[in-house]
């Protein structure tokens, strides 16, 4: 399987990460899950969509009361 088959995978496994961190408000779980999916769809040669993952990581970041976490996902928005 190539690159983009396995940015594939992993974007659904980690869109169900996602789905079972906001079932359980861990914002900083959602954090760590949509800067995961930014990676994969980086991978996956989608910088539109890694770059509004990052921003929304970021904004679960800080809503988990983690400034720095918050921080290094808005740059990586900006790098992508």
């Amino acid at each position: 399987m190539g690159k983009s088959g396995r940015a594939e995978e992993a974007i659904k496994a980690f869109d169900r990460g996602l789905e079972i961190c906001r079932e359980l408000e861990d914002w900083y779980g959602v954090g760590q899950s949509l800067g995961n999916l930014a990676l994969a769809h980086q991978d996956a040669h989608r910088p539109a969509q890694a770059r509004a993952l990052y921003l929304q990581a970021a904004d679960s970041f800080t809503r988990a009361n983690a400034p720095t976490e918050a921080a290094q996902a808005r740059a990586q928005a900006e790098l992508t």
